[in-house]
C-alpha cells in the first residue's frame, strides 16, 4: 500500500533529487487556490505602451509628477481633453459624477465596449448637465455599467466608492476575465478558474472594492486602524468616501485600462517577464488580426549598432526571436497576430535580460518586406533583471538521504520555484502560483496520482509511505513530478521543451540495520579551502556514518587519511563514532599552499574494512596579477566573503571589493550580477564556470582588478 500526503509548512533540506520545468499561469489569469493580501489578478501588461506613453506637454503636470505618465496616457486615447484650452490638466481638482461618467463612456470606446445610443433619460436631474455628459450617464445606465433611474448627482464630487462601482462596471463589459454571475458576485479569472476576491478592505463592504485591489488597480490609502479577527482584511483602508481628483482618476482608469483589449494604435510590444507581447491596432485601437510581426533584439550596451544608418540591421550584432528564421525581415516563420490582434513571442535570452538590459525592435509588414529606412520599427527598452523574481524552474529537495526507509514511515519531499538565481514564490508572470502534476508508482499497483499547487512562498510539499507487504521484499517507489497536464489551457510551461519532469526513487525496507558496503551512508564535512597565511595552517573534518535507515550505527570504528605526506589527520588514530554517528579529525598543514588534498575515509570493525567517500580541500595561496592571463576554472569559494578559489597551475584565492571591475561572458557588468552568478555556481555541487583576471594583487588597497566570469 501506498500513501500521498501533502503537507503544509516549511521545506526539507536542501538535498537536490531533479529539476523540472513548472506549469505556470499565464499573466491575468486565476490561480488555482487564491493568495490572501496580494493582488492575485494583476497583470504586467499596460494600455499606456508605445506611443501612449509619450508627453502630451500638460504646463501644470510637472516631469516629477506622481501620475504623469497615466494623465498623458488617457490625453493620448482622447479620454481627456485637459482643461482651459487644453494646455492644463489641473490633476489636484476633484472629478464630479458627470466628468466621471464621460471619462468611463470614452473609455469604454478606447477597449471595445460598443455603447448603444441611449434611451429617455433615466435621471430626474440631468436636464441640465451639459450634453455630452447627459448622454454619457444614460449610454451608461442602458449598458448596465452604473446603476439607472432617481437622482444622479451630477456636479458631487466622486467618491472612491463610486470610482470602484465606475471600473467595474467597465471591466465588466471590457474584461473578459471579470464576470459577475447569477447570483451577482463578481468573478475574476478564466473560465473554469473563476472565483470571488479573498481579500477585502476594513473599511470598504464593497466587493467592487475588493475586486480592484485583486486586479492591481487600487493599492489602498492608509493603514487601518482595526482588524476583524474573524475575517482577516487588508492592513490598509480604502478610505471609500474620500474624493477623487484628476490625477488619481487618471491612475485609476489606466490601470483598469491593462486588463481590456486597449493598446495603442500601430504597432506596440511590451515584455511581460517570460515573453515579448506585441499589439497590433488600428487607428481607432480596434485590434489588427492576422498581422506579421518581425521581432528582433540587442543587448543594450550593442543597441547602437543594431540598426544601419540606411535603416537597416546589423546581423553581427541583432539576435532573432525564437519563431523567427531571419531577423529583419517578414517570413513566414515571423509570428502572427490573433484574433485580439497580439502575438506572444518567446526571445532568445530574455529569460535571463543581459547585464544591462536589452533593446527590442517589433515592426510589422508583408511578406519579404526587408527592414529598411522606410520602416519605423518600435522599440522597447527591458531593464536588467527585468525577469527576476519568476520561475524559469523547479527545484525538488528532501532532508532524507539514508539508503533505505523502514516500512511505515514517510520521506518528506519540498518543491520550490526558483529564477535564474534562486528561490522565487510566484511563476512567470510574477503574480500566479505554479501547479505540478505528481505521480507515484510502487511495482504492481495503480499509480496515485494528485496535482500540486505552489503557495505564498513559491512551495509545495508531498510525503511517500509505503507500508510492509509482509514478503520480506523491499518495495522501492518511484516519483515523477511533471506540468500538470489536465490544467487550463491559460497554464502555460516555461523553458526550452515545456515539458520538463523530475523523478525520484526511495526504497523502503524491514531489513536489520547494517553498514556493509553499498547499505551505510557516510559523509566528510570540512573546508572546501583554507587560505594558506603562515607555515603552519591547521584544518578538522568530521566524518559521519549512518545505517541504511540514515540512523548512526553504535560502534562503527572509522579512519582518515590525507594525500599529503607528512599529513595524519589525528595521528593516524582510529575514531569510534559518538551517539550522532560522528567523529571528529584535526590536523596542521604545514606547507606554502597551492595544494589540492584529498581526505580519503575508511570505516567498519577495525575502521579500515571499507573504502568510504573522498572529499577535496583546496589549500590556496594568494593570486598574483600574472596569473589570469587565460580562464582557470573556478573551483571553490565564498561569495558572502567575496573569496574565488580558481585551480590554475595550483589553487589560488582572489579577494575581490566594489573598486573592481566585473565581466560576464565578456560584457561588462555590475558587481551585484557578477556576485549572483558567482554564487549560483558555488552552490552546485561542480560550479562550471572559470574565471580571467588582470591587475590582482592582495597586498594594494588601491589596485582596480578587472575579472571575467565565463558561464558557457
Amino acid at each position: 500500500m501506498i500513501q500521498l500526503v501533502r503537507k503544509p509548512g516549511p521545506g526539507w533540506g536542501v538535498l537536490a533529487a531533479g529539476a523540472l520545468v513548472a506549469s505556470l499561469l499565464a499573466a491575468g489569469a486565476a490561480p488555482a487556490a487564491a493568495v490572501t493580501d496580494r493582488a492575485d489578478h494583476a497583470t504586467r501588461l499596460s494600455a499606456c505602451a508605445g506611443d501612449a506613453a509619450a508627453d502630451r506637454m500638460f504646463s501644470d503636470v510637472s516631469q516629477g509628477h506622481a501620475f504623469r505618465s497615466a494623465i498623458n496616457c488617457i490625453a493620448y486615447y482622447g479620454i481627456t481633453r485637459g482643461t482651459g484650452d487644453g494646455a492644463t490638466y489641473s490633476p489636484e481638482r476633484d472629478v464630479t459624477r458627470a466628468q466621471m461618467a464621460v471619462f468611463i463612456a470614452r473609455a469604454a470606446g478606447v477597449a471595445g465596449v460598443d455603447l448603444a445610443a441611449a434611451g429617455d433619460d433615466r435621471f430626474d436631474d440631468i436636464d441640465d448637465t451639459w450634453a455630452e455628459a447627459a448622454d454619457a450617464i444614460n449610454r451608461l445606465a442602458s449598458a448596465g455599467i452604473i446603476p439607472s433611474g432617481g437622482a444622479y448627482r451630477p456636479d458631487d464630487a466622486v467618491t472612491r466608492a463610486e470610482m470602484a462601482v465606475f471600473l467595474i462596471g467597465l471591466l465588466l463589459e471590457a474584461a473578459p476575465h471579470v464576470t459577475r454571475d447569477s447570483s451577482g458576485t463578481i468573478l475574476l479569472g478564466s473560465a473554469g478558474s473563476r472565483s470571488a476576491a479573498d481579500d477585502r478592505f476594513p473599511d470598504a463592504d464593497g466587493a467592487e472594492a475588493a475586486a480592484l485591489y485583486e486586479l492591481g488597480v487600487t493599492t489602498g490609502a492608509g493603514a487601518a486602524d482595526v482588524q476583524d479577527d474573524a475575517e482577516p482584511p487588508l492592513d490598509f483602508n480604502y478610505e471609500p468616501t474620500g474624493t477623487v481628483d484628476r490625477g488619481q482618476m487618471a491612475a485609476f482608469i489606466t490601470r483598469a485600462l491593462a486588463h481590456t483589449p486597449a493598446r495603442p494604435a500601430g504597432v506596440s510590444a511590451q515584455y511581460d517577464g517570460a515573453d515579448v507581447v506585441v499589439s497590433v491596432r488600428d487607428a481607432r485601437y480596434r485590434p489588427v488580426p492576422g498581422a506579421v510581426v518581425d521581432v528582433f533584439w540587442a543587448p543594450a550596451g550593442s543597441a547602437g549598432r543594431a540598426l544601419t544608418a540606411g535603416g537597416g540591421c546589423d546581423l553581427a550584432v541583432v539576435n532573432k526571436a525564437d519563431r523567427s528564421s531571419y531577423p529583419c525581415e517578414i517570413d513566414v516563420t515571423d509570428p502572427v497576430t490573433g484574433a485580439d490582434g497580439e502575438a506572444r513571442v518567446a526571445v532568445t535570452g530574455l529569460r535571463r535580460v543581459p547585464d544591462g538590459g536589452a533593446t527590442v525592435w517589433v515592426w510589422t509588414g508583408a511578406d519579404g518586406d526587408v527592414l529598411d529606412a522606410g520602416a519605423d520599427p518600435q522599440r522597447l527598452e527591458v531593464a536588467e533583471g527585468a525577469d527576476l523574481g519568476f520561475a524559469s524552474a523547479t527545484l525538488v529537495t528532501t532532508s532524507f538521504t539514508a539508503r533505505r526507509a523502514r516500512f511505515g514511515s514517510s520521506v518528506q519531499y519540498t518543491v520550490q520555484l526558483r529564477d535564474t538565481i534562486g528561490d522565487v514564490s510566484t511563476g512567470a508572470d510574477g503574480a500566479d502560483p505554479a501547479r505540478w502534476r505528481l505521480s507515484v508508482q510502487v511495482p504492481g499497483e495503480d499509480p496515485e496520482v494528485e496535482t500540486l499547487v505552489s503557495d505564498n512562498s513559491g512551495k509545495a510539499t508531498f510525503s511517500i509511505r509505503v507500508d510492509d507487504p509482509g514478503n520480506g521484499s523491499d518495495v522501492t517507489a518511484t516519483y515523477t513530478l511533471s506540468a500538470a497536464r489536465n490544467a487550463p489551457p491559460e497554464y502555460a510551461t516555461v523553458g526550452a521543451d515545456g515539458q520538463g519532469a523530475a523523478t525520484g526513487t526511495v526504497t523502503f525496507s524491514a531489513g536489520a540495520p547494517t553498514i556493509a558496503a553499498g547499505s551505510a551512508t557516510v559523509t566528510i564535512d570540512t573546508r572546501d579551502y583554507v587560505h594558506v597565511a603562515g607555515r603552519s595552517t591547521g584544518n578538522s573534518a568530521t566524518v559521519t556514518v549512518f545505517d541504511q535507515y540514515g540512523r548512526p550505527f553504535p560502534g562503527t570504528r572509522v579512519s582518515l587519511s590525507s594525500s599529503i605526506s607528512g599529513v595524519s589527520p589525528n595521528g593516524g588514530a582510529v575514531c569510534t563514532v559518538n551517539s550522532r554517528g560522528s567523529c571528529r579529525f584535526t590536523y596542521q598543514y604545514r606547507g606554502n599552499g597551492g595544494q589540492a588534498e584529498t581526505l580519503t575515509a575508511r570505516y567498519g570493525p577495525t575502521g579500515a574494512d571499507i573504502a568510504g567517500p573522498a572529499a577535496t580541500v583546496y589549500w590556496t595561496a594568494d593570486a598574483g596579477a600574472s596569473d589570469g592571463g587565460t580562464a582557470q576554472a573556478v573551483v571553490a569559494g565564498d561569495a558572502g566573503r567575496r573569496h574565488i578559489v580558481v585551480n590554475a597551475a595550483a589553487p589560488v584565492l582572489l579577494v575581490y571589493d566594489g573598486n573592481d571591475r566585473f565581466d560576464l561572458d565578456g560584457r561588462p557588468t555590475s558587481m551585484a550580477a557578477f556576485e549572483a552568478e558567482l554564487a549560483a555556481a558555488l552552490r552546485r555541487e561542480s560550479p562550471g564556470v572559470s574565471l580571467e583576471w588582470s591587475n590582482y594583487s592582495p597586498f594594494s588597497p588601491d589596485r582596480i582588478a578587472e575579472y571575467d566570469l565565463t558561464t558557457g
